[in-house]
């Protein structure tokens, strides 16, 4: 009598399908792209802190900034900001390769273009006493210790976050909601910090959104077929 394999569990062939998708099933110079990227983001995450100085050429406060009230539990958002990108390219580079090269280099060109202002615009905020003894107050006080005022315009918070948001929604919108809920605390998060003003915020928007738009429309038919789940 005859035996009929058994079928592998449908979890197992779903998780295969993902891995086929991403860095694993690369070759050429797609593999050696990919790799690249990688110290790439994190060298030029590097050259923030040598940026980080005035004098600046700007102050973009308004009364609306003023108005608007520290909430110290908004921390918790902010500093979620580096965990949150590191998980989203990890997942991109095992399960969606091409989504991960858009993102990269998204977040690198509007890195550099950030860099740019930070150099000739350099912008500056207006830090209040935190004196609340809460355990996110406490956090806010960190933040400020380790962040100077200065590289505020654009609020890169807001447009890498933004990035990651966008990406996860063109790639699947069942997570794309809430990355995008969790990326808006974080934007939330840059002016209930005191962290930034909300010139900053739009700026980080709109260049987000410009440069997403123009890397995913010129890499569109190489990633298309690729962002279906």
């Amino acid at each position: 009598m005859s035996q009929v394999a058994a079928p592998s569990a449908p979890s197992s062939g779903w998780f295969n399908t993902q891995l086929r998708r991403g860095i694993l099933s690369e070759r050429g110079w797609g593999l050696i792209v990919s790799l690249l990227l990688i110290p790439a983001i994190l060298g030029t995450n590097l050259v923030y802190e040598s940026l980080n100085h005035g004098p600046n050429r700007i102050f973009l406060e308004t009364p609306l900034d003023r108005s608007l009230p520290v909430v110290p539990i908004f921390a918790i958002a902010y500093v979620s900001l580096i965990p949150y990108i590191g998980f989203s390219l990890i997942a991109f580079l095992f399960f969606r390769v091409h989504v991960y090269r858009s993102a990269a280099f998204t977040m690198l060109v509007v890195w550099f273009i950030s860099y740019a202002f930070y150099l000739f615009l350099q912008s500056y905020i207006a830090r209040p006493q935190i004196t609340g003894t809460d355990p996110f107050s406490g956090i806010i006080r960190s933040i400020y210790a380790s962040d100077r005022p200065f590289n505020d315009f654009p609020s890169l918070h807001t447009s890498l976050s933004t990035i990651i948001a966008i990406h996860w929604w063109r790639l699947d919108r069942r997570i794309g909601v809430p990355a995008a809920v969790w990326t808006a605390l974080i934007v939330a998060s840059t002016v209930l910090v005191k962290q930034h003003y909300l010139a900053d915020v739009a700026g980080g928007l709109a260049l987000a959104g410009v440069i997403s738009f123009l890397v995913m429309r010129a890499a569109r038919d190489a990633y298309e077929p690729r962002f279906r789940t």
